[in-house]
């Protein structure tokens, strides 16, 4: 007879799930563990289900907008070997697929360390290089690949935007950024300048490590879903599925924890550089000159990104992911049920993920990667000898001429004062087809901040486009550019055209923008999580 591990103690999961709290423990808010196993594996369960396959109501639907498409994600970072090896370890998991698989798969790897990863509705597995790096077996791997694997196959993106959280998130902070280019437009003296463009260093460090990897807006019940699908995928390819989730639940919890230290961080010292330079007598004359209006709405934006962020925090809503002990307990009495026999008992590999760490792709990445977040955290502390040895490290490798390390070296750069140096890496780095948003936002932040107006509206009508034609996370730079070039008719057109989007905080940072002060709200918008502090996804 085979051994399988429940006949050895159901093996890591269950064995934390038996020793954990009783069965009550389990709700969340009410909201109990949505997947049982008794009818068996949840991927034969499905059978006969419709999975918004694509078309004008599906997931495919989605895909028209650039922050559901992989090849634009922020920070990616192209690694043709390891994607490919990614790519065969997803196929070998897809073949256990049994239905229609509708579009076909992509992966795509982001130049960050988070232990993660992410799906998306044009069928884009988008992968942290730090899930590669920290990983220690290759069941781990492929158990976060099925899980985001299975949000595909079940058409989990047919009825909803997953990009409505990131866009919303990514245009408040990107669009705050006019707060900090108009304070160094503003006539400031050299202090407050400094303040200012150390806020601006900080304001893009929060903003990079808080939208960077935003989960798509799945329910509960989807991720237990994925979850399960993630089990059955996983183990039916031959990896070792039991323990893999509990390392995997475990490791994510602690990632986002450490994470969060550091925004709570961030967040306080965005504070003081905020409040040094916000209270500069010079920063009374910005934009309009309009003097304490200006100055309630630039602090009403500021609190937006930093000042409100705790209320913000308060107010969220609950992580999608449960707890991992919870996920534990869910997904032990699910393989109970399940797999009444018990899964083969199998030894932890780590061949495969072996083979990835042998490159020479790898070792350079890994290098790049590193060196391009030491790179913005001395930025935000205003260490700029520490940044540059940092960024001449990145520079030093082979994805020299990534985005990545391009947009960062400029950002540095700009900082730095120089504007000449920054432009020709701006440049370079949109001639990449790896470009990102975030690139061409900061370039054009940068060209209104150097009053070269009229280049900066052609470089945000390049990014609009080249992403789609969304204009969101260009409108309020743009109306800024113009406001400062008294062109009234059209800053009041973009003004119309940015308040019928229908998001109150781009509407606030677009009558920013247009010298006017948005009324204070009594309380935080409860569609205001400006950073998103939820759990990270997977």
């Amino acid at each position: 007879m085979t051994p399988t591990r429940r006949t050895v103690g159901f093996g890591a999961l269950a064995a934390a799930a038996l020793t954990a709290a009783p069965r009550a423990a389990l709700a969340y808010g009410g909201d109990s563990y949505s997947v049982s196993g008794k009818k068996g594996p949840y991927v034969k369960q499905v059978a006969g289900r419709s999975f918004g396959l694509g078309g004008a109501d599906g997931s495919l639907g989605l895909a028209s907008d650039s922050a559901n498409l992989g090849r634009y994600q922020a920070a990616r970072i192209r690694m043709p070997q390891t994607e490919a090896k990614v790519a065969a370890l997803l196929a070998k998991i897809d073949t256990q697929w049994p239905y229609a698989k509708g579009q076909p798969l992509q992966v795509h790897i982001l130049g960050v360390d988070y232990y993660n990863a992410y799906s998306l509705a044009d069928g884009s597995i988008v992968v942290a290089f730090g899930l590669l790096d920290q990983a220690q077996s290759d069941d781990e791997v492929a158990f976060v690949l099925a899980h985001e694997l299975g949000h595909v196959r079940l058409g989990h993106f047919a009825r909803q935007s997953p990009a409505e959280a990131r866009k919303s998130a990514v245009n408040s902070a990107a669009e705050f950024l006019v707060v900090s280019s108009a304070l160094q437009a503003g006539g400031m003296n050299s202090s407050a300048v400094a303040a200012a463009t150390q806020a601006g260093a900080t304001t893009d460090l929060l903003k990079f490590m808080t939208t960077v990897m935003v989960e798509p807006e799945h329910t509960r019940a989807q991720e237990d879903e994925a979850d399960c699908i993630g089990y059955d995928l996983s183990q039916a390819a031959s990896f070792s599925a039991d323990s893999a989730s509990a390392k995997v639940f475990d490791t994510i919890q602690a990632d986002q924890q450490k994470r969060t230290a550091v925004v709570d961080t961030l967040n306080s010292q965005l504070k003081a550089q905020l409040g040094h330079a916000i209270t500069s007598g010079g920063a009374m004359s910005l934009i309009t000159g309009s003097g304490g209006d200006l100055r309630a709405g630039l602090l009403q934006g500021a609190g937006r990104l930093a000042i409100g962020v705790a209320a913000a925090r308060a107010s969220e809503a609950p992580p999608q992911h449960r707890p991992p002990e919870e996920r534990k307990r869910g997904m032990a009495e699910y393989t109970a049920a399940a797999y009444p026999a018990g899964a083969p008992l199998r030894d932890e590999q780590k061949t495969w993920l072996a083979t990835v760490h042998a490159t020479n792709e790898f070792a350079q990445a890994k290098l790049a990667v590193a060196a391009v977040a030491d790179t913005k955290r001395a930025r935000a502390d205003g260490h700029y000898d520490v940044a540059r040895a940092a960024i001449q490290r990145a520079r030093q490798t082979t994805f020299r001429n990534a985005p990545l390390v391009l947009n960062e070296a400029a950002r540095l750069s700009d900082d730095t004062g120089d504007t000449a140096g920054a432009e020709k890496l701006y440049v370079q780095a949109n001639a990449s087809p790896d470009q990102t948003v975030d690139g061409y936002v900061d370039h054009v932040r940068m060209l209104f901040r150097i009053k070269q107006n009229d280049r900066a509206l052609a470089v945000a009508s390049a990014g609009v486009a080249r992403f789609g034609n969304d204009d969101k996370p260009f409108i309020s730079l743009r109306i800024a550019i113009n406001h400062a070039e008294g062109r009234t008719d059209e800053v009041d057109a973009d003004l119309q055209r940015c308040q019928g989007y229908g998001n109150p905080d781009l509407t606030k940072d677009c009558q920013l923008a247009a010298g006017k002060s948005a009324k204070a709200e009594s309380k935080p918008a409860s569609t205001t999580p400006s950073l998103p502090f939820g759990l990270p996804h997977l």
